[in-house]
């Protein structure tokens, strides 16, 4: 089957990262869904933590809608989170 990968590069990276989070948001709804990692869900994060990226596997048309990621590391005196936003079809 077809794959499709989505980017995720960082615009802010004063603040360390350690956990990455993808949603989707599917094309009739407002409602956005975490979408779990594994499976034909394959992420691939860069050396140098800048950008990750998420791989989907045998596309079906249930993977279809609007893709979010986020990065983001708890710290004692801050809270360091990231958004990008990535289309998918």
């Amino acid at each position: 089957g077809e794959s499709l990968t989505i980017n995720c590069v960082l615009s802010d990276t004063s603040c360390a990262w350690d956990s990455t989070y993808w949603y989707r948001k599917k094309l009739d709804s407002t409602n956005e869904e975490s979408t779990s990692k594994g499976g034909r869900y394959v992420e691939t994060v860069n050396s140098e933590s800048t950008s990750f990226s998420l791989r989907i596997n045998d596309l079906t048309v249930e993977d279809s809608g609007t893709y979010r990621c986020r990065a983001y590391r708890f710290t004692v005196d801050m809270v360091c989170s990231f958004d990008e936003y990535g289309g998918g079809t």
